[in-house]
């Protein structure tokens, strides 16, 4: 018996190791992951857009462990998932202003001109924003839009596309119109530059609007984390007029980069409570978990979102309320 016990308790420790080793590292990850910017990699920049599905498996995980009747390592594992979440919540709308004239910004990614133009005309007429945000869109594409949508009126726009829809960005409006130079240039003046307009609206007055599309990072991460960098430099002094930053920006809250150029703007985001809706991927059999596509605003307010699904793309598009201060 003496033998027996020492045996036994050799086994309990083995087993017991063999779950707290797993469930550390588990942790570690993803505590650590959101604040990883020090090294850009397609694998950091994927598994951190992936943060919501590991934290589900985390979350199931944690049941296994309490079947188990692992009470510690489970509550140690759930911790962990929260304090990995927190600085991937949505910030929910500030306070930066009392609000005055209202208007809307509708956002999509265009699927490289391949979004049906009739389903996008339905949500324009429906949402009948002041200003739209078309990532991967071809004049093929606006053109079918155009026709598509009764009373169409946004005949002001940025320049002309150029690469036939892989991977330009317009921005359209209904209002006066002027276009500024490229927030960053990506190319050699068409391949994701990032376009930038000031908008005259009737009742809010002037504002600056930038089309966003950076590089993505599981393409090239150091050219995307550069982007954002260089945007970040671009918004500092940009502090004469309202500016709105919309797009698909390739970045979850997920990810320091992203969260870095969106310090000192305020949005809205569709969300389930304080969880950022995915926007991506679309039109799939899985469901969209990354929420890389944002109307970032700043000297204005954002009074909500909601976002909206259309064939032809792998992102849902974003239409966004926002208001003048007033």
């Amino acid at each position: 018996m003496g033998n027996t016990e020492p045996g036994e308790r050799g086994i309990v420790r083995s087993r017991l190791l063999h779950r707290v080793i797993p469930v550390s590292l588990a942790g570690a990850l993803l505590v650590l992951l959101p604040w990883i910017d020090f090294w850009p990699s397609r694998f950091v920049s994927v598994l951190q857009a992936l943060l919501p599905l590991l934290c589900l498996a985390a979350v199931a995980y944690s049941v296994v462990l309490l079947f188990r009747r692992a009470w510690i390592l489970a509550a140690v594992l759930l911790v962990c998932l929260v304090l990995s979440l927190a600085p991937t919540l949505a910030p929910g709308t500030q306070a930066v202003c009392p609000p005055g004239s209202q208007f809307t910004v509708l956002s999509l990614n265009a699927g490289r001109g391949h979004t049906d133009p009739a389903g996008l005309a339905k949500e324009v007429s429906t949402a009948d924003p002041d200003i739209l945000v078309l990532v991967e869109a071809s004049e093929p594409m606006i053109k079918a839009l155009a026709s598509s949508t009764a009373g169409w009126d946004y005949t002001e726009r940025t320049g002309p596309l150029r690469t036939g829809g892989s991977v330009d960005t317009v921005i359209l409006s209904r209002y006066p119109l002027r276009s500024e130079e490229p927030a960053a240039w990506q190319s050699d003046g068409a391949l994701f530059d990032i376009p930038v307009a000031l908008i005259d609206l009737p009742r809010a007055g002037q504002i600056r609007v930038a089309g966003i599309h950076p590089v993505p990072p599981t393409h090239d991460p150091a050219f995307w984390e550069r982007t954002l960098n260089v945007l970040a430099d671009w918004v500092q002094p940009r502090t004469d007029l309202p500016l709105v930053l919309a797009g698909d920006f390739n970045g979850t809250r997920a990810h320091p980069q992203f969260r870095a150029l969106a310090e000192g703007f305020d949005e809205a985001p569709p969300s389930y409570g304080p969880v950022p809706m995915g926007t991506w991927p679309a039109n799939s059999v899985f469901p969209a978990f990354a929420a890389i596509d944002h109307v970032l605003v700043r000297g204005m307010a954002s009074q909500g979102s909601q976002r909206f699904l259309v064939p032809g793309t792998d992102h849902f598009g974003i239409i966004a309320q926002l208001s003048a201060c007033g």
